[in-house]
């Protein structure tokens, strides 16, 4: 019986020095707020991609062997997590009228751009150029007996925004 007034004691002098110092209990604390780790920063760079995806003589679709060369593309870049964007690059050959070769090289880099966001890759990643036939890579005679190293100039190229 002591043991149970004498803490009933302790109990009441507590709550009176309580009373005296203000009366209040102590304000619960707000719960601690989640650090944010900033990402060090990185020196952004354009690293050009050796992949083509080549097209027919004034086409702008895409085949089943330039999907699996995309499908790869993608594979690889998602591998990764340096990389902030991705330019792609159309081009044409020098035969023909230059405004419709600057046309048709933006809807062949507009045909792979869709490829890739249905392959997974984020749309705002994603910008697109259309070169003409401004940048070609082989000379040619426009005739009917092009030379594969002729054709290289129908294309998409590809350049990576890589974070270094």
């Amino acid at each position: 019986m002591v043991d149970r007034r004498f803490a009933l004691g302790l109990l009441i002098l507590g709550a009176t020095a309580l009373m005296a110092c203000g009366g209040r209990e102590p304000e619960p604390q707000p719960p601690p707020q989640p650090v944010v780790v900033q990402a060090p920063p990185c020196a952004e760079q354009w690293v050009h991609m050796p992949m083509l995806i080549n097209f027919p003589t004034g086409g702008s679709t895409i085949d089943q062997q330039n999907r699996e060369i995309l499908r790869e593309l993608v594979a690889s870049a998602q591998a990764r997590n340096d990389i902030r964007g991705v330019r792609v690059e159309g081009h044409t050959d020098t035969c023909g009228n230059e405004l419709n070769n600057m046309i048709l090289s933006q809807q062949r880099a507009d045909s792979v751009a869709s490829e890739l966001v249905m392959m997974g890759v984020p749309r705002e990643l994603i910008s697109t150029v259309g070169n003409g036939s401004t940048q070609p890579r082989a000379t040619e005679a426009c005739g009917r007996s092009q030379t594969l190293s002729e054709q290289t100039n129908r294309r998409v190229e590809f350049t990576l925004l890589v974070c270094r």
